[in-house]
C-alpha cells in the first residue's frame, strides 16, 4: 500500500483535440489555481501525481491520441507513479461505456457530462465538478 506523503499534490492537465478543449482546460486550471492547487499544463516533467486528460471524441486523430494517452497515464498509475487519473471531455461522454468496459474505471471517477462548450456557464459548471473531485483528493 502506498502511503501518503507530505508533498503537496500537483495536477497535470493534458488537453487533446479542438481549441474548445483548450478553453475548458484553461478554465479548469484557473479554478484549481484559485483554490491553491498546484497545476501545470502538459508538463513533460514527472513531478505531478494527478492527471486530468481532456479528451476529444470527434476528430479521428485526436480520438486515437486520447485513447493512447489514457492508456499511458493509467499504466503510470498502475506502476505507482501517479495517484489519480481523471478523464473528461467529449470522448469520455460519447464512449463512456466502451472505455469502462475496455479499460476499467481506473479507480477514479470519470467525468462524462458533455456540455455545450459555447456556454460559459456550462463550462464553469463542468470545471467546478472536476475541481471539486480533484480538491477532495488533494486535501
Amino acid at each position: 500500500m502506498k502511503s501518503k506523503t507530505l508533498k503537496k499534490d500537483k495536477v497535470n492537465i493534458i488537453t487533446l483535440g479542438c481549441s474548445k478543449n483548450m478553453v475548458d482546460s484553461e478554465v479548469l486550471s484557473g479554478q484549481l489555481l484559485a483554490n491553491e492547487i498546484n497545476v501545470v499544463h502538459e508538463s513533460a516533467k514527472k513531478d505531478h501525481n494527478i492527471v486530468i486528460i481532456n479528451t476529444c471524441g470527434f476528430i479521428d486523430k485526436a480520438k486515437e491520441e486520447s485513447i493512447n494517452t489514457i492508456l499511458e497515464q493509467v499504466e503510470l498509475k498502475n506502476k505507482g507513479r501517479l495517484d489519480k487519473v481523471y478523464v473528461t471531455g467529449c470522448l469520455s461522454h460519447r464512449y463512456r461505456d466502451d472505455l469502462e468496459k475496455e479499460m476499467g474505471a481506473f479507480g477514479d471517477k470519470m467525468e462524462a457530462k458533455y456540455k455545450d462548450k459555447k456556454d460559459d456557464k456550462a463550462m464553469n459548471e463542468k470545471a467546478d465538478k472536476i475541481m471539486e473531485e480533484v480538491m477532495s483528493k488533494c486535501k
